[in-house]
């Protein structure tokens, strides 16, 4: 399934393995001023060359090497188009076979394992034909994570790092303390709205940003005090964040809120 949708000049392609007529998870990828920015999982990609080979894309960029953001790389390359991302993603886009052999079963099944491609590093920006993207590096999800924003209309493209302003689910490998310093580093540039590759669009987004720090730095000293009062981290996020759901149970835990209780916990001192 791939779905186009227009946000001024702005194009949005939520995209998502569907099966017997259901999408399992969707994630969005976003083409403007010639740069699409990821490519979108593997699972998708007989429609999305379908779909973009009517479209001028001039140049790739990947905000991070996850398999949903780099499934469909190898097709742009072929067509010529230059790839670019965080100098740490390089060498992870250019051999996933690293990281490949990690990957879950619900990760092959919903996204796929990418094919390797040749990609390069940023700078402190990218020329799009009209506009200029800053480059601002935002790890926490993954070390590799970058924003990209476009300050004359006040466009910033967060790949997995904004999402919405009270998650509650994380990844098992992703870092809550530096999403946070990342998510406070944005705050010190100037955006109107947020693209996000859930498929969501944020307006007021500053705004956002800072509920989301306000709530995470909420919870944060929620769990501290819990700790302090001897609860475990399984009460902990019962009380706080209720129940894992089902998206749970389809990760085996490797996307659940235990994992953002565990990630704030990271902080504190063992005995």
């Amino acid at each position: 399934m791939i779905i186009q949708s227009n946000y001024g000049e702005v194009s949005q392609f939520l995209m998502g393995k569907e099966i017997n007529g259901n999408v399992l998870y969707s994630m969005a990828v976003y083409y403007v001023d010639g740069l699409l920015i990821d490519t979108g999982p593997k699972t998708v990609m007989k429609e999305a060359r379908s779909i973009f080979q009517d479209i001028q894309v001039e140049k790739v960029v990947n905000t991070h090497h996850h398999e949903d953001h780099i499934g469909n790389n190898l097709y742009f390359q072929e067509k010529g188009i230059p790839i670019f991302a965080h100098e740490l993603a390089v060498p992870l886009i250019n051999d996933p076979s690293q990281w490949i052999p990690r990957l879950l079963d619900y990760q092959k099944l919903v996204w796929g394992t990418p094919p390797s491609s040749i990609s390069s590093p940023l700078g402190d920006s990218i020329e799009g034909n009209n506009y200029r993207f800053k480059v601002i590096h935002t790890p926490g999800h993954s070390p590799d994570h970058i924003s990209l924003l476009e300050e004359k209309n006040g466009w910033l493209f967060t790949g997995d790092m904004f999402l919405g302003e009270k998650v509650k689910l994380m990844r098992s490998d992703e870092d809550v303390h530096l999403s946070m310093v990342s998510l406070t580093k944005l705050l010190d540039y100037e955006f109107d709205t947020i693209f996000c590759c859930s498929g969501r669009v944020f307006d007021n987004a500053k705004q956002r940003v800072n509920d989301k720090l306000s709530w995470w730095q909420g919870l944060y000293q929620q769990i501290v005090q819990m700790v302090e009062q001897g609860y475990d981290t399984t009460v902990i996020r019962d009380k706080l964040l209720g129940e894992e759901n089902a998206f749970a149970q389809l990760t085996g835990g490797d996307i659940s809120k235990l994992n953002l209780i565990r990630s704030f916990l990271s902080s504190l001192p063992t005995e």
